[in-house]
């Protein structure tokens, strides 16, 4: 285009004609301002400078042509900057002001509009006061005010909106009410929403009024991105805004459904949301979807909000929302974390249930193990030794301090032996432990703070129950007497028997949250005291569950400290400024919004130190396992015992020092819950409550009764991958092992645990660790536990109710079954009654021998499953009841010939034509045997050379030497047995002592043998030459210890199948299994 064309028609504006004016500015609009050369060219020949002045003229012909060029040239940057400092601002504002003609009042709005797009001009358009200008509009419309209008306003406030430190005035003078209004009185009259005026037609909505609405619902997008309490109560406009906009998502679905989702994020718009109906829609738009991957942006997030109140939640679960939420956890951390707010709503968690909430947590549980590396080694030790000696150290000095201050001590509320901060100690030592363990969930549910710990500080904490009232017979073994504090109550958890809540704590949300800014070192925010609130109620819509916390105020006795968490919930304000020529985000989750304050993170700080907790109080259900008859007393003692012995076990994790602690070191942790929980750390908690659900048995049956979820809870996946988890955590003892006791306390579990082979993941468990017990406390730990599960196993296996169910399983049950309980029954059946029961009167023995024989099963723990049941009945080690010698000496043979007659000197001839001289005289003394041959009527008597078949010369010459100590003498004491160093030649000497008559010789040697020279390496040889050579000297001996001697599980599986492999495999089974016979029908 020629730039001289251009100045030509500028000039044109400084005409005073008015139709000469008019001409240019129609040749401008239709000529030149056609595209971005156009405008560049247009502002360089200074067509700017010359055509604002025109804004001023009373033509509204001309106004209007100037406006229509000068909402063109705002689009182009440079343009839009030159226009806002040629003062434009003030005639913009006062054309809306006082200017009547439509088409003028909407020109100037896109004028702003396209202004206000950069922050310079939009800072100067508010400085003038344009908000109230446009607000006034838009009140003040009447049938003259045309949509396109209405929606250029409507732009332009979006626009201003943009500038964040003008939002609190555009919210004093309603201009977010302003447009949630011209909605709400929009979709009335398109028959979108019911109308208030029964007598008013409803007119069909037309094209510019769809324009209108969608320009509205993108501005209250603007809004609710970083929307605060203030602008939310503005949204609902005249109380029926948010029906508004769910009544909007039929036809304008994402823009809508956005901005309801947005306003989600905050807490005290939820259930005004509910009440308008988006829970009911926006499950309805999720039905339609299969995919979660499909679903609307922020869908999953919004589910797990509208979770956090009563009134939801219990929406949620009538419309069928719950079965969604399972779904979406799969992939969204949020909704994972929103499953928490239904722990305590039994109808609610029945359906998550029913709906595969347990397949879901173990499948998370096995692709958490998937990336999970062992988080524990032998350094482990010097770490806690460094951390205890630090927290002793700490302890010390507050100690002085009290010693240096004691009138100060005495005055203070926490000098008071009944308050005393031992809770808080421990809370405090695990903050500032670097451990990272699955306690740290903590929620915001029904505006409160919900925190989920181990029961462990719920039962420390509990001052109900004094020393004196605990039994006798169970102080004795209470770990936590050792206290330093001497005033400190002991305590026992019953573990597996408690309501699962008695680790759940509850503290009013604080009005003022604090700001995720606060320094840490500050104090935050005093909660307000529970007083204040009212008679606040934790419980959910619909919960008739015995498993919800009671609530209850603060003891009198401790001293009350108060802190709220620090939040990252944004009141609006330090809101970063969305870039204004690029594409906005509607992101609760950017800079500035409100984001969720409990969102999934695995930095999350402890929920045990979230402020003013009240412990709930539960009363604990039978400790009593068998259901179906009384156990007489002793074995209810024995029950009892093992409880409680897991019970300590797992309480010795929580041990710290029992200290108080003084407000200032109280007060400077702080506790950030809008920092995520560990995903982990979620699953472990709903698969504790899943297992108080369904191991709960609180009501008065007369027999259990299964039901899915037990099978479910109880499959191999999830059993085995809780297993995997406390094999690897750095907390061994925490809620995964309280999940397995509960599950391994019920009796309706056995028949599965036994079936997916439990027993036989513990006991290796229990034998066998990453890394030595003495060297790592984790894996002592495991080893630990893994034998007081197997305890609680066999207390479950032989009561009356375990009894009637394997019974039936191993008479009627299928193949599979029988040959998984004969090998699993050995590990945990230990007393005389059950096993004759199970293995002689069901068969299980014949099926455990029928596997081996069979290689049906592993060796291993066939072997192992074999060495289980010989201890059990009772076979002794030989070993152990040969102690006869003190010692061992190697000898060799010397005949001691020397000055004796040949007469007097006998030759042996052996098979290989080896000879061997003795005294001839001595040998007939001392034996009857070679007294008739050398002396008697034989012809070996006249021979100087006697033949000797079936002997060897070594064994011949030690049995002369054996002879020759004097072991044949009945009178014979001797300590230290002479041993031939071959083992070959000792088991011949055995047997020639048997063939030549030497009965005491005999004794001895046989019992030097099984001192000596029954060991790993030899007892398979052993056996193998009883049934080849030995006549069976020693069979039952070898067998014996094959099954209860002292060796590793490696060697004696090495042996069984080097005996398995000879031709004496039928004889060995049957020995075995005649020996374990043997003593179960004695």
């Amino acid at each position: 285009m020629d730039k001289n064309y251009v100045k030509s028609v500028v000039e044109g504006l400084k005409s005073s004609s008015s139709s000469r004016v008019q001409e240019a500015l129609l040749k401008i609009r239709s000529k030149i301002t056609l595209n971005d050369a156009g405008i560049k060219l247009f502002r360089q020949c200074n067509g700017l400078d010359y055509l604002l002045p025109h804004l001023r003229k009373p033509n509204e012909k001309i106004l209007d042509i100037t406006l229509s060029i000068l909402g063109n040239c705002c689009l182009e940057e440079e343009s839009s900057l030159i226009v806002g400092k040629l003062n434009s601002f003030g005639p913009l504002v006062s054309i809306l002001k006082t200017v009547c003609r439509d088409s003028i009042v909407g020109r100037a709005c896109r004028v702003i509009g396209n202004l206000s797009q950069k922050t310079t001009n939009a800072e100067g358009l508010h400085n003038h006061g344009v908000t109230t200008t446009l607000v006034t509009l838009i009140e003040n419309r009447d049938k003259n005010t045309s949509y396109p209008t209405l929606t250029m306003a409507v732009r332009a406030i979006r626009q201003l909106w943009m500038i964040v430190d003008k939002r609190d005035e555009m919210l004093s003078v309603n201009a977010v009410r302003c447009i949630a209004i011209l909605l709400t009185t929009e979709c009335e009259s398109a028959g979108i929403i019911k109308s208030t005026n029964p007598h008013r037609e409803t007119e069909g909505i037309r094209k510019s009024q769809e324009e209108l609405i969608t320009g509205i619902l993108k501005c209250l997008g603007y809004f609710t991105t970083h929307a605060t309490l203030q602008c939310a109560e503005q949204i609902q406009g005249d109380g029926r805004g948010y029906q508004c906009l769910v009544a909007l998502t039929k036809t304008y679905e994402s823009t809508a459904l956005k901005c309801l989702m947005n306003l989600c994020y905050l807490s005290q718009c939820r259930p005004l949301l509910g009440t308008a109906g988006l829970v009911e829609c926006l499950v309805s738009i999720l039905h339609k979807i299969s995919e979660v991957s499909w679903w609307p942006e922020g869908g999953a997030r919004a589910l797990a909000q509208l979770s956090g109140e009563s009134v939801n939640r219990s929406r949620l679960r009538h419309c069928g929302g719950l079965p969604l939420l399972v779904t979406a956890a799969r992939v969204h951390p949020s909704a994972m974390h929103a499953l928490l707010q239904y722990v305590f709503d039994d109808t609610s968690f029945q359906i998550l249930v029913n709906e595969g909430l347990i397949s879901l947590l173990t499948d998370e549980l096995t692709k958490y193990l998937a990336t999970m590396n062992y988080e524990h080694s032998t350094e482990n030790v010097n770490v806690m030794l460094s951390e205890t000696t630090g927290l002793l150290n700490e302890k010390d000095n507050i100690n002085n301090i009290k010693l240096d201050t004691p009138s100060q001590a005495n005055n203070s509320p926490t000098s008071n032996p009944e308050t005393k901060g031992s809770l808080f100690m421990r809370r405090k030592s695990q903050l500032l432990s670097k451990n990272e363990d699955e306690l740290k969930v903590i929620i915001e549910r029904d505006n409160m703070i919900v925190g989920f710990v181990d029961a462990v500080d719920s039962d420390a904490s509990d001052d109900s129950q004094s020393e004196d009232e605990i039994p006798v017979q169970r102080r004795k073994c209470l770990k936590r007497a050792r206290s330093r504090s001497p005033k400190m109550k002991s305590q026992l958890i019953k573990m597996a028997s408690k309501d699962w809540s008695a680790g759940v704590y509850w503290e009013p949300k604080s009005p003022e949250w604090p700001s995720s800014s606060q320094q840490s070192g500050s104090r935050g925010a005093l909660s307000p005291d529970r007083g204040d609130y009212g008679p606040l109620s934790p419980y959910s819509d619909g919960n008739q569950s015995g498993f919800s916390p009671e609530y209850r105020g603060f003891s009198n006795k401790r001293t009350k400290w108060d802190w709220s968490p620090e939040s990252g919930v944004s009141t609006g304000e330090g809101s970063s400024a969305s870039p204004y020529w690029t594409e906005y985000q509607w992101s609760p989750s950017s800079s500035g919004s409100p984001t969720s304050p409990f969102s999934v993170n695995e930095d999350s700080s402890d929920s045990e130190i979230s402020g003013r907790y009240s412990p709930v109080c539960s009363e604990t259900e039978s400790d009593v396992i068998d259901l179906a008859v009384t156990k007489n007393a002793a074995a209810e003692l024995d029950a009892a015992q093992v409880a409680q012995d897991l019970d300590e076990l797992i309480m010795e994790d929580d041990e710290s020092v029992d200290e108080e602690v003084p407000l200032e070191d109280i007060c400077t942790i702080t506790t950030d819950i809008s920092t995520k929980s560990s995903p982990i750390a979620c699953v472990l908690v709903l698969l504790f409550r899943v297992s108080h659900g369904a191991c709960n048995y609180g009501g008065i049956r007369e027999e259990p009764v299964p039901n899915h979820t037990l099978e479910l809870l109880t499959g191999k996946e999830c059993l085995n991958a809780l297993l995997d988890y406390i094999e690897r955590c750095k907390r061994p003892l925490g809620r995964a092992a309280r999940i397995l006791a509960r599950v391994l306390s019920n009796a309706l579990c056995l028949m599965s645990i036994l079936k997916h082979r439990l027993a036989l993941r513990l006991h290796n468990m229990s034998v066998s660790s990453k890394h030595p017990p003495i060297k790592c406390t984790q894996c002592k730990q495991i080893v630990r536990l893994s034998a007081k599960l197997l305890t609680q196993l066999t207390i479950l296996a032989e009561s009356s109710y375990g009894i009637g169910e394997i019974s039936y399983q191993l008479l009627k049950g299928s193949a599979a079954m029988k040959q998984t309980l004969s090998l699993t029954l050995p590990y945990i059946v230990r007393t005389e009654k059950p096993l004759k029961k199970y293995f002689i009167d069901c068969n299980a023995l014949t099926f455990l021998f029928a596997n081996i024989a069979e290689s049906k099963e592993d060796m291993k723990d066939c072997v192992t499953a074999l060495v289980k049941l010989a201890t059990n009945v009772q076979i002794k080690d030989p070993k152990s009841l040969e102690n006869r010698f003190n010692d061992q000496i190697i000898v060799s043979y010397d005949p001691i010939l020397d000055n004796l007659s040949v007469d007097n000197i006998v030759t042996f001839e052996l098979d290989d034509s080896s000879m061997v001289k003795a005294n001839k005289l001595f040998l007939c003394q001392n034996s009857e045997y070679f007294s008739a041959m050398l002396m008697g009527r034989f012809k070996e008597s006249v021979e100087s050379c006697v033949r000797l078949t079936d002997v060897t010369k070594p064994a011949l010459e030690y049995l002369f030497t054996l002879l020759q100590c004097g072991l044949n003498n009945s009178k014979s004491d001797i300590q230290v047995f002479p041993m031939a160093d071959n083992l070959e030649t000792n088991l011949e000497v055995l047997l020639l002592s048997d063939r030549y008559l030497f009965d005491k010789l005999k004794e001895l040697l046989s019992s030097a043998i099984l001192q000596f020279q029954l060991t790993p390496e030899n007892v398979d040889k052993i056996y193998v030459w009883s049934l080849s050579k030995g006549m069976g000297f020693l069979c039952v001996e070898s067998v014996a210890y094959l099954l209860t001697g002292k060796m590793s599980e490696s060697s004696r599986t090495r042996s069984f199948e080097t005996i398995l492999n000879l031709e004496y495999r039928d004889q060995w089974l049957d020995d075995i299994k005649g020996m374990i016979r043997r003593q179960l029908v004695k």
